[in-house]
């Protein structure tokens, strides 16, 4: 049996079993009856959904599973919708169904990416074009199904960012200067950075850190003292250059590395178990790729990665929003909606406070920006 077609009985059957209809005398005594009951009340709480062996499944019976079950999801999924829309319309911008349809396509090219096979070399071994459109439809089952999402719901988040792609995409690209463009560029064809770092086990060893430089002592040289990287350490924290395309880190520290100024120390970021403060040394122009050849596929690329953090960041103010003015009238509803606020708050509340105390015991040294890191999920592989 495939999967979809299992799930769907499963939740048949879970429906079923939170139904509060009585069986008929005459279903009871006569179960080869299967004429179906007079349907009641076409609209209302009342209407028939089903029927089975004379008995009746009707919309009150259904609409309170699916409400406990789906409804606080797809109740946000609904509120993003409205708020992205009036944002459009304060900007007096439209979306049709031509920019929905093009957002579907944009999204199941990019689920296509994520399905291609490298070979060896890196190289892609499928191709999109390679993909039948029923192929397309079973991808989007299977994620869909992961991400635990109907259909209704991805129509729903795809109207959301077409509307979200709508209203970012002429601010990028008013933004996309010559400037950015050769960055990217030399960033995807080899430009390389020398990192200074030091690994720090928790809070109390960073506080140290952040004293000792404060305090003026030179990066290397608290490297030397406090990094648990015991190789780099006696190194100074030096690690071999590498590029944004070296896999032997992962994405968030070759990000962090690559946004620093020569000579600028970063925030303490957290990296699975451990703690890293890194120090920009010098970058290493590309040797062999020329910036012409490859600058209209760089601001391509650039455009759109661009965008997606510019949709996503507008979906995080619409998040805030929705915080300071959704009021929910189902009980139910709301008290779940309570629940994952308080949650989420206790959550953020507690990293705050961590943070908070650290500063008043032990002032950052100046060299460090003023903003926050946020922790990536895994570490670089030389930690030791």
């Amino acid at each position: 049996m495939k999967p979809f077609v299992a799930l769907i009985l499963v939740l048949g059957l879970m429906l079923l079993s939170a139904c509060h209809v009585q069986p008929s005398p005459q279903a009871a005594s006569a179960p080869t009856n299967n004429l179906p009951p007079p349907l009641l009340e076409p609209g209302g709480e009342n209407e028939v959904i089903a029927t089975i062996r004379g008995d009746t499944i009707t919309r009150k019976d259904l609409e309170p599973v699916l409400l406990e079950g789906y409804g606080l999801n797809v109740l946000l999924d609904l509120v993003q919708l409205d708020l992205v829309r009036q944002e459009a319309n304060r900007l007096n911008i439209d979306v049709t169904p031509q920019d929905i349809d093009t957002e579907r396509t944009l999204t199941m090219q990019n689920l296509e990416r994520a399905t291609e096979q490298m070979d060896a070399s890196g190289q892609p071994t499928t191709q999109p074009e390679n993909i039948t459109p029923e192929q397309e439809e079973q991808l989007l089952d299977q994620l869909l199904i992961q991400q635990h999402v109907s259909r209704a719901e991805f129509n729903v988040i795809l109207r959301v960012n077409a509307y979200l792609r709508k209203i970012a995409g002429p601010k990028v690209d008013e933004r996309l200067t010559d400037e950015a463009v050769r960055k990217q560029f030399n960033a995807m064809y080899g430009e390389r950075v020398v990192i200074h770092y030091i690994v720090c086990n928790n809070m109390g060893e960073v506080a140290d850190v952040r004293r000792a430089l404060a305090m003026g002592q030179s990066f290397e040289d608290v490297a030397r003292l406090k990094s648990r990287d015991r190789r780099t350490g006696a190194l100074g924290g030096e690690l071999p250059p590498f590029t944004m395309a070296d896999n032997r880190f992962p994405d968030e520290f070759k990000q962090l590395c690559f946004n620093l100024k020569i000579g600028e120390i970063s925030d303490p970021v957290q990296i699975g178990r451990f703690i890293y403060i890194a120090r920009l040394v010098d970058r290493i122009p590309p040797a062999t790729a020329k910036f012409d050849d490859y600058k209209d596929s760089v601001r391509r690329q650039l455009y759109d990665d661009t965008v997606q953090a510019a949709m996503k960041a507008m979906r995080d103010r619409l998040g805030h929003i929705a915080l300071e003015s959704l009021h929910i009238h189902d009980r139910m509803l709301a008290e779940q909606w309570e629940a994952r606020i308080e949650a989420a708050t206790n959550s953020t509340q507690t990293d705050q406070q961590i943070r908070q105390e650290l500063d008043a015991e032990h002032p950052p040294a100046t060299t460090m920006p003023a903003t926050e890191a946020t922790p990536p999920a895994t570490m670089p592989a030389t930690a030791r």
